[in-house]
């Protein structure tokens, strides 16, 4: 039944709660929102609940809001279990964010176990708007997807109620907010979340992509779990780095002082512009307005100790402020999964941003580098500096003030060195295992142009694909003594293409000529027989209907003037599915176990390993292995123990390393094979009874 246009709130209380929890019990669906004081279920409480069925008025349940004169009152805790159990009846609950609402829902059911979210369809509204719209990211919040939907006046309730709170100091504490402003504000919520489902389910349908619509439902649960779950921190690990880092940063200013013969705010671009000038340098970047630029970009192209120092202090500070000062204060780090995050469909996350965090190490004292040390800091170096699109000459003076750009590797025993992944460790009785694809990207674009005998033979024959672009694109093989150094720039060569580069910032990417780059981008494409063609079928089809469509249906629309990127949404979008379907997968296989998925990681998932379950990380790596659109793909496997940080392959691991545990590996797997795959298929089947009508 289409949900009912009249827009009206129910607030209910003690009179009418009984009337309300039969209407809410006996349906299948519920819509829900939450309001609270805050965004940290584990430190902020909840104010009240927003719910509604398909076809009833929503109704506000408050149960958090301070004393104040007023008609309406709180709903005691036993209401607020009653209110749970209606909750674990519903075999689907939908919500906009959904994930943030039942993070507080279930830390307030606390010890009670009374929801269970396992067995539920778990509907994110937000994820179908980012399937069917052409919005920008910061732009899909719930009110400017109604004013966009319905018209600005639907969505005037959303400012008018967050006016009041200001006006009135409640905006710091929503409990502080009486029953009667912010009940009718939740009701809203809820309204225009069933009204977004309804309409955004038939945009959907007619799009055809309900497979990659129902996978993201699948993927929703997986995410709260992981989140829900999080991840383990080493608080006094991270405390002590940013005692350290901090310090560095301090004798890091005082030297920038030093070499500009007077203090300034070293954070201030126009101040620091002003230093730059007085000692004779000009910026090599311009702003858009045609001003000099003295950011990240212009830095790292400057050859003066003074960018080098300036640099440093800002990577310090914002690693302290993002990173390491975060991680000091707390035990579990709840991050949040943005499985609507991208256009693309790739996996985003932030509070805080793990795809950013650095593998490598910051040197947290001054570094006297030999010869070899200055040699390989200015290959790290050259890297962000192509990063930036640049280039640069830098002595050794120079050099030596990017010194806190340390090594990837981290080495235990070295006060000097910090590395933020080393805060990242398992919980007791487990051991944290990295699953990473190998050139997923490359297997995924292949994938389009060439039949599956091809690429099961590349695959059997255990082909690297980066060596091969080597080959193709430079005429070399692995007997040349640079041959390291040409396959990192087919690797280049090849993203480059893959991300629609155009053949300038291919050569700066190359450090080549454009009219090389020209050459090595043909030579690398007729090495690929089909490839020439699917690129240009994707302009094509983009330049004809500003659209196109990857392996799983989903969806991306595209200006004309963007048809160069058809090929990287495609590449990337395939991927992020095949991620989601794997993660489905995976978390289903674990789901009666003790290890646990807690990380992903760019093309990585890192899982909690509990002790005695050894035997999941073959079929781990087998189940990320496979997947649906049958792309050959290959996982590597490392250990990271004692932490993130530290990193063994696993496949070096003696085969006798754990006997007990691979001798009984095949009788539990096939144990476990049905289990998971019955649970997978029971998801489906609830999903496919989700009343649209």
């Amino acid at each position: 039944m289409q949900a009912l246009k009249e827009n009206k709130s129910i607030i209910v209380t003690a009179d009418n709660f009984a009337e309300s929890i039969r209407i809410l019990e006996g349906s299948d669906t519920l819509f829900l929102d939450i309001e609270s004081n805050g965004f940290n279920f584990n430190s902020n409480q909840l104010c009240g609940i927003g719910i509604a069925t398909t076809d009833s008025f929503p109704m506000y349940f408050p149960f958090r809001h301070a004393d104040n004169p007023e008609v309406y009152g709180n709903l005691s805790d036993q209401q607020l279990l009653e209110v749970f159990r209606v909750i674990d009846k519903a075999q689907t609950l939908i919500g906009y964010n959904i994930k943030f609402d039942l993070k507080f829902l279930e830390y307030e059911c606390g010890d009670t176990e009374i929801l269970n979210f396992d067995n539920k369809a778990l509907v994110d509204v937000l994820v179908m708007v980012r399937l069917t719209e052409k919005a920008k990211h910061e732009q899909l919040d719930l009110t400017h997807t109604i004013a966009r939907d319905f018209g600005a006046e639907a969505a005037e309730y959303d400012a008018n109620c967050k006016a009041l709170l200001r006006k009135n100091n409640w905006n710091v504490d929503f409990s502080l907010a009486p029953i009667s402003l912010l009940g009718p504000y939740c009701c809203q919520d809820v309204f225009w979340t069933r009204e977004l489902y309804f309409s955004r389910k038939s945009a959907i349908e007619k799009t055809d992509q309900g497979l990659v619509w129902k996978q993201s439902v699948q993927l929703t649960s997986v995410l709260y779990d992981m989140e829900y779950r999080g991840v383990r921190i080493d608080s006094a690990y991270a405390l002590d780095g940013a005692k350290r880092v901090r310090a560095r940063q301090e004798a890091v200013l005082k030297r920038i002082y030093e070499i500009a013969g007077k203090e300034f705010n070293a954070s201030s671009n126009q101040q620091l512009g002003e230093v730059f000038e007085s000692l004779g340098i000009a910026s090599p970047e311009l702003t858009d307005k045609g001003n000099p630029s003295w950011g990240e970009k212009a830095l790292v192209r400057i050859p003066h100790e003074l960018a080098g120092r300036v640099r440093e202090h800002r990577t310090l500070g914002k690693m302290l402020s993002t990173y390491i000062e975060p991680l000091a204060t707390t035990e579990i780090l709840h991050c949040t999964y943005c499985n609507w995050g991208t256009v693309t469909g790739r996996l985003s996350s932030r509070n805080p941003n793990l795809q950013n965090i650095p593998r490598g190490i910051i040197n947290t004292v001054e570094q006297n580098l030999n010869e070899e040390e200055m040699l390989a800091l200015q290959g790290r170096l050259e890297a962000i500096i192509k990063a930036n699109k640049g280039r640069i000459s830098l002595d050794n003076q120079d050099l030596s003030a990017w010194s806190f750009v340390g090594e990837e590797t981290f080495v235990d025993g070295d006060p000097s060195k910090f590395s933020t992944r080393k805060a990242f460790i398992p919980r007791e009785g487990h051991t944290l295992y990295g699953f990473d694809y190998k050139q997923m990207e490359v297997w995924v674009f292949l994938s389009y142009f060439m039949n599956e005998q091809e690429l099961a033979a590349l695959k059997d024959q255990g082909v690297d694909l980066h060596d091969n672009s080597a080959k193709a694109a430079f005429h070399v093989d692995d007997s040349h003594p640079e041959w390291k150094f040409y396959r990192q720039a087919a690797k280049n060569l090849s993203f480059g293409i893959l991300y629609g580069l155009g053949l300038s910032n291919l050569a700066n990417s190359l450090d080549c000529t454009v009219s090389e780059a020209k050459t090595y981008k043909a030579d690398f494409l007729n090495g690929l027989p089909g490839s020439k063609e699917f690129i240009r079928s994707v302009m094509n089809k983009i330049n004809l209907t500003g659209m196109v469509q990857n392996r799983y249906g989903r969806k991306y629309w595209l200006p004309k003037d963007f048809s160069y990127a058809g090929i990287n949404y495609l590449v990337q979008g395939t991927s992020a599915d095949i991620m989601s379907e794997r993660m489905v997968a995976i978390h289903s296989y674990l789901w009666d176990k003790k290890s646990a998925l807690i990380m992903q990681v760019h093309d990585e998932l890192l899982v909690e390993v509990a002790k005695g379950e050894e035997y999941v990380v073959e079929h781990i790596r087998t189940l990320m292995e496979e997947n649906s659109i049958g792309v050959p793909l290959r996982v590597d496997v490392e250990i990271h123990d004692p932490s993130w940080a530290h990193v063994v392959d696993a496949d070096k691991i003696k085969e006798a390393q754990y006997p007990a545990e691979r001798a009984k590996e095949q009788t539990v797997s096939l144990d476990h094979e049905c289990e998971w795959k019955e649970k997978y298929h029971r998801l489906e089947k609830e999903l496919k009874s989700i009343s649209y009508s």
